[in-house]
């Protein structure tokens, strides 16, 4: 997905994932940063879901993303927070695998899976060596999750969002994601946002956007930290923190290991 894809995938960001119920990590995140402390970096920071909550918390918090629309956004829901808050935000624009902000940070985090669009090994490497030049090297840490993959939805159309239209209550918008390609041998799908417009139960206006993910194994994972330098410290299947084996999502702690 490049960057002009990000327009209406951030027009629709927020109604879309509001209401999702299995969108259960931001609890996760803030124990994390409260735990850590800052200064904190999140890479992906999108419209701000977790960055804004972060910085709530009296926490100072940088914020990297590819998608001009999505920290244009961000900036909109900045303007309506107290100045403290605001004063503790910093946003740059930036791709995770080459970006450089010349300084280090106790905690980053790569939320909402958004190393899936890392899709091959190259850039997948580059992300989280780029990542680990940005962790401080004595108690830095790098939090991140991705999903198990569930092979069984890779070939399917799902709705998996709906929401009203927050400039027209008599409109309900919905969301569809289907998958039209899978290559399973490089473990990447293709596929797309599909929303749709109702009012009156008929269809108004409908738009599609292009997505384009990796999907990662356990092991795979293993061997992109041992080849960039970095070990887990802890690691989780979910975000009540079961163990990692019930295959619900992969979440890691890391640091680096020099």
């Amino acid at each position: 997905m490049d960057s002009q894809d990000y327009e209406l995938v951030a027009k629709y960001y927020d109604g879309s994932y509001n209401l999702k119920p299995d969108l259960n990590d931001l609890p996760f995140y803030l124990e994390i940063a409260k735990q850590q402390g800052g200064p904190v970096l999140e890479i992906a920071c999108g419209t701000g879901r977790v960055l804004v909550e972060i910085a709530k918390l009296g926490i100072t918090i940088e914020g990297v993303d590819f998608s001009q629309k999505m920290l244009s956004i961000l900036r909109e829901k900045l303007h309506k927070e107290s100045e403290n808050v605001r004063q503790r935000v910093t946003l740059h624009i930036g791709d995770m695998r080459t970006f450089w902000l010349e300084k280090q940070f106790r905690l980053v985090t790569i939320p909402f899976r958004s190393l899936q669009h890392m899709y091959t090994i190259e850039d997948q490497v580059k992300a989280l060596k780029r990542t680990k030049d940005h962790l401080q090297p004595k108690d830095g840490l790098l939090v991140f999750n991705v999903f198990y993959p569930d092979y069984t939805l890779l070939d399917k159309e799902v709705m998996d969002s709906e929401w009203i239209d927050p400039s027209n209550p008599n409109r309900i918008l919905r969301r569809y994601f289907i998958r039209y390609k899978v290559n399973k041998l490089y473990q990447y799908f293709e596929g797309a946002f599909i929303y749709k417009t109702y009012e009156n139960s008929k269809i108004i206006k409908e738009e599609k956007t292009p997505i384009k993910m990796g999907y990662y194994t356990y092991p795979h994972m293993q061997l992109l930290f041992e080849h960039c330098g970095l070990e887990i410290l802890k690691e989780y299947g979910s975000f009540s923190k079961d163990p990692i084996d019930i295959c619900q999502e992969m979440i890691f702690i890391l640091r680096r290991k020099d």
